[in-house]
């Protein structure tokens, strides 16, 4: 059996995946100026694309391309056939071919979504925490390139914790976030030792030696 699925569902009902559905979120942009919709001429077709973004989130799977299915869920087909209503919304909705690809295709989306939510929301919730805010493109760069998991999203927090803890910092001896965000696994097992090459007891020597 073949699946009808709306592209970049999760846009429509973001970051509720666990609650209860009450509401989807319908942009005004669709109706002014979007080139895409703008190439919706039938209102039948618009009717649709809204229920069909309605009936997979109920779901929380694609819905099947199926005429008995469709036609229970108020779809008339005899006056608009289904096909039809598949070649204008091509921008919008994909079809599947068997169930086991809905589930990859959900699944290589969740996991795309997941790594999004890693890059740009905890790399800011980091950099809002660091005390030297220089140099944020290139700390995003390394940050992306370095931190691919859970495992390495748990060690650079711990590493920012001892990093901001550290003598080194408390006497204003601060990396820039560029720079910091380059060599962080530095300081996931940091431990203070006294510099050797520091006058007095100065206590602000990593792994490098710095």
């Amino acid at each position: 059996m073949e699946y009808i699925h709306i592209k970049n569902l999760d846009k429509f009902h973001p970051g509720y995946k666990d609650r209860t559905l009450q509401w989807a979120k319908i942009y005004f942009k669709m109706v002014q100026g979007d080139p895409d919709c703008e190439m919706i001429e039938d209102e039948i077709d618009w009717a649709r694309l809204l229920k069909f973004i309605l009936l997979e989130l109920e779901a929380q799977k694609p819905i099947p391309l199926d005429e008995k299915y469709l036609t229970k869920k108020g779809f008339n087909l005899k006056k608009r056939p289904i096909s039809k209503t598949l070649q204008m919304l091509y921008n919008f909705i994909e079809v599947l071919q068997n169930s086991e690809d809905t589930v990859h295709r959900v699944r290589v989306r969740e996991e795309k979504d997941k790594e999004k939510s890693i890059d740009v929301t905890s790399f800011e919730n980091l950099y809002l925490k660091y005390p030297k805010k220089v140099g944020k493109k290139d700390a995003l760069r390394h940050f992306k390139a370095s931190v691919k998991t859970d495992e390495d999203l748990k060690n650079i927090n711990k590493a920012l914790y001892n990093y901001i803890a550290s003598d080194r910092v408390a006497k204003g001896f601060i990396q820039n976030a560029s720079t910091w965000f380059r060599n962080w696994q530095d300081w996931i097992d940091f431990t203070e030792t006294t510099c050797k090459q520091c006058k007095g007891t100065g206590k602000y020597e990593n792994k490098r030696g710095y």
